[in-house]
């Protein structure tokens, strides 16, 4: 592919496979990716090229041939406008073939050489990409971006920085996120773009603190955290769940509080994935300081951590398809989801039982039994009867309500007889019915409330007629 020159002929993409096009559809193709073939007039190439950017759901199957087919006119259509249109078009299928396209080319131009010769190589694939920075056609601008971030030099970080205020998106995009991959440390200068309005460019402004990882990045994500529009906090916490370091974690920590759900939720998030990985942020010294805070009365907090507790985890195979799950933002890592079930656990074993409902909390932990992951499953088994039975002692008998909103026996009771839950999970109320029971007992003696454990009406009779 040439910077406004004729290029030799494609050799192909060495990531899209080896198919090569004789000028015939085969089967099930569209038309459109015969007329890439060189036979054809320029125009119409790249009409063919621009028309296969947007490919009906007739031809999903020829997905693989049609990403093939726009690589080898981006590598080696003679026109411009042709490997304009055919880069436009890779990026509509998926903005990573942008990716692998720039990769492509800075492998051709590097060849096998080694040494001196590959760094010479590297060198004149970094001006290359420099000189796309200022190409007319946005979709070179957009692949030089992409290039240089790739392949850098020591004048990649202010190549990079000129394109900041390019017309185009993509291209502010992918420059701030290519200059903190190549070592630009200005935080000043991303600045501007986490408060664009354009949500591809703020998400790489941040991606961009994220990837410098220093103070004064942390502190500008901070800011963005506690000031920015609810889109902008939404990418902050996303985004600071990678960075290990307190600071980045003490800002999650007050965005727990933030007045949008999706936020708090996005936080919670973070916290367990930030605690899963166990290294600079200890998950008790987490737990210590929420619990220490108490922000959870009134159920805002332990609702966000079973939320994402509930989630389902990256892997799982039931329920939703591979295709949806890829695109989804409710899947969490399994590890993630098990430090927020046991946040959650930690958090309403200490919550004041007067400060709200804690039925849907108990009831949770009662279907949690029947988690499709076994450890989540078994941190709701061992925290249940802890929360359930103290309060359950010190009220039941009265003829009221439960104390708890839900009737915790019966319930483990209908568990445990449910054919339609798993083996696993009956067992698990069984024994958490035994450790229950038990539970109420000792919770009783401690609070010297004379207490008979009671199952059927006949049992208070007979305990004193004996």
């Amino acid at each position: 592919m040439g910077d406004r020159s004729r290029p030799g002929r494609a050799e192909g993409s060495a990531e899209s496979g080896s198919a090569g096009r004789d000028g015939r559809p085969a089967d099930g193709d569209p038309p459109a990716l015969a007329r890439l073939d060189r036979r054809f007039e320029a125009s119409t190439r790249r009409e063919a090229a621009e028309a296969l950017g947007n490919p009906s759901s007739s031809m999903s199957a020829a997905a693989g041939r049609i990403v093939e087919g726009l690589f080898e006119a981006a590598l080696g259509d003679p026109d411009e406008a042709v490997r304009a249109a055919a880069i436009e078009s890779l990026y509509f299928h998926g903005d990573d073939h942008v990716d692998r396209l720039a990769r492509r080319i800075a492998e051709r131009r590097g060849g096998d050489d080694a040494g001196d010769g590959a760094r010479e190589a590297g060198r004149g694939a970094a001006e290359t990409f420099s000189r796309w920075l200022e190409h007319d056609r946005a979709a070179y601008r957009m692949l030089g971006a992409t290039g240089l971030s790739a392949v850098g030099d020591e004048d990649a970080a202010p190549r990079l920085r000129e394109a900041f205020d390019d017309g185009d998106a993509r291209v502010r995009a992918r420059a701030v996120r290519g200059y903190a991959r190549v070592g630009g440390e200005a935080v000043e200068a991303v600045r501007p773009l986490v408060n664009a309005r354009n949500d591809l460019v703020r998400g790489a402004a941040v991606d961009a603190l994220v990837a410098m990882d220093s103070d004064d990045a942390v502190e500008l994500l901070a800011r963005a955290a506690r000031r920015g529009n609810e889109r902008l906090r939404l990418t902050v916490v996303r985004r600071l769940g990678a960075l290990d370091r307190r600071d980045a974690t003490g800002v999650l920590l007050g965005s727990l509080r933030d007045p949008s759900e999706s936020v708090r939720r996005a936080a919670a998030r973070s916290v367990a994935g930030v605690i899963a990985g166990a290294d600079a942020v200890p998950a008790g010294d987490v737990r210590d300081r929420l619990l220490a805070e108490r922000p959870f009365e009134a159920d805002g907090l332990l609702a966000v951590f079973r939320a994402v507790a509930a989630e389902r985890a990256e892997g799982d195979r039931t329920g939703a398809s591979a295709g949806a799950a890829a695109g989804s933002r409710g899947r969490v890592d399994a590890e993630t989801e098990r430090y927020a079930a046991w946040l959650y656990c930690e958090l309403l074993e200490a919550a004041d039982p007067t400060a709200a409902d804690r039925s849907t909390a108990v009831e949770w932990l009662i279907d949690a039994l029947d988690h499709r992951d076994r450890l989540v499953a078994d941190l709701a088994a061992a925290y249940l009867p802890r929360i359930a039975s103290a309060d359950a002692a010190a009220d039941r008998g009265d003829g009221g309500e439960p104390p708890l909103g839900v009737d915790v026996e019966r319930n483990l009771r209908a568990l445990a007889s449910d054919e339609t839950a798993s083996e696993a999970a009956r067992e698990r109320a069984r024994a958490v019915l035994r450790r229950f029971k038990r539970a109420v007992v000792e919770a009783a003696a401690d609070r010297d409330v004379e207490y008979v454990y009671v199952r059927w009406p006949a049992d208070y009779t007979e305990s004193y007629n004996e």
